[in-house]
């Protein structure tokens, strides 16, 4: 699933997965496809050992739930990483003290405002945790992952004779001034806080495919 030079679809369907990780509650009916996965693929023991590890402590889900809330939605919890791009590109971060997160709507979420309205991808109409729809902060990590989703959706219907060079245009725009700036802070600001450890996992998973992505993506524009 995650091979950056895979086709449009199976590159759609990878960004899809990871948003779903950060735009739904982690209830059983979400849990089972990450869990299935994890079995799928060869080489991710460590992942498939936390997945158990969660399962046998916490059957019901609710300490995960309660996890995920607590990261991405209570400010005070003592745990809040907030997953907006500009939040955390704009946050202060001092050697041994707590972090202070940058404004939730700045220069970043303007820009991918703008794009959204280029490309007309709307979040809002995706199958989502349902406060998030009513958050209006288009610069969440699962919202720019999906926007990514959207665009691949958009190369793989172009017809053979028409230019894919405007489309990976702005995944590239995506990938280099946004989702490949910020993913490795988000992910360095849950490490300290996360008591799983599986949003950090699936975080790191996405630097990794979106670093491979733009290198991809950059390649196949200079040669076209």
């Amino acid at each position: 699933m995650f091979g950056a030079d895979g086709s449009a679809l199976e590159r759609a369907r990878a960004y899809e997965f990871l948003a779903g990780i950060f735009l739904k509650e982690p209830t059983a009916e979400v849990f089972k496809p990450i869990k299935d996965w994890a079995e799928s693929i060869e080489g991710e023991i460590g992942l498939r050992a936390l997945l158990k590890q969660i399962e046998e402590k916490d059957p019901s889900l609710e300490f995960l739930i309660q996890e995920y809330y607590d990261l991405f939605f209570v400010p005070v919890s003592g745990r809040f990483v907030p997953p907006f791009e500009a939040a955390i590109c704009g946050a202060s971060r001092e050697e041994g003290k707590k972090i202070r997160f940058g404004s939730f709507w700045g220069s970043e979420t303007v820009q991918i405002s703008e794009i959204y309205e280029r490309i007309e991808f709307r979040p809002k109409e995706l199958d989502i945790f349902e406060p998030l729809k009513q958050m209006n902060m288009p610069d969440h990590i699962g919202f720019e992952l999906s926007a990514l989703a959207y665009l691949c959706q958009v190369e793989e219907n172009l017809v053979k004779n028409q230019s894919l060079e405007a489309v990976r245009n702005l995944e590239k725009t995506l990938l280099n001034k946004h989702l490949n700036r910020w993913l490795p802070l988000l992910k360095e600001d849950l490490e300290r806080v996360e008591s799983t450890g599986i949003y950090t996992f699936f975080v790191q998973l996405a630097c990794d495919f979106c670093e491979e992505e733009e290198r991809v993506l950059v390649a196949d524009l200079v040669i076209g």
